[in-house]
């Protein structure tokens, strides 16, 4: 699942705290070599058996997926949300919650397991002819929508004269 997450993905949107349940995958040099300046937050990664224990500790599961995926049909229960708006309501709610992000591998997703354990799923609004994201870019994509629902980083152009 990790293995072709640059770590980089994460640190650029201000993230550090992946929680694989793969131990070997941290160790994988194509996991390494994708960090590009981040395996500070793979070294940090704290390790589960589970995906039950990784999201322990956390008030909000969101699975990420396809709202349609063209590969093969799901009965699911969940309804999709875009991740930004649901993010923003989530950040202005009343009682602060922690949030993990739930992501399956690039050939087939989540299993449908993973995703009945999830509170919700965030799908990126894609062509619905043809949805395909990468793993990495996915992770990309919510990180950013997160980091946007939290307020965003400051411009660096005012600072630059530009």
């Amino acid at each position: 699942m990790w293995e072709h997450l640059p770590g980089q993905c994460m640190k650029t949107m201000g993230f550090d705290e992946p929680t694989p349940h793969d131990p070997k995958v941290l160790n994988r040099k194509k996991c390494k070599d994708g960090a590009s300046g981040a395996t500070d937050v793979l070294e940090g990664a704290k390790v589960y058996e589970t995906l039950h224990e990784a999201l322990g500790g956390t008030d909000v599961w969101c699975g990420t997926g396809m709202p349609v995926d063209m590969s093969q049909s799901r009965d699911l229960k969940q309804q999709f949300f875009e991740p930004r708006p649901f993010l923003e309501d989530l950040v202005n709610a009343e009682e602060a919650k922690s949030i993990s992000f739930v992501f399956g591998n690039e050939q087939v997703g989540m299993s449908k397991e993973d995703i009945e354990l999830c509170h919700v799923m965030l799908g990126i609004p894609t062509n619905p002819t043809f949805g395909s994201l990468n793993l990495a870019s996915a992770v990309q994509l919510i990180a950013y929508d997160c980091r946007q629902a939290l307020g965003g980083f400051m411009s660096g152009s005012d600072e630059s004269g530009a």
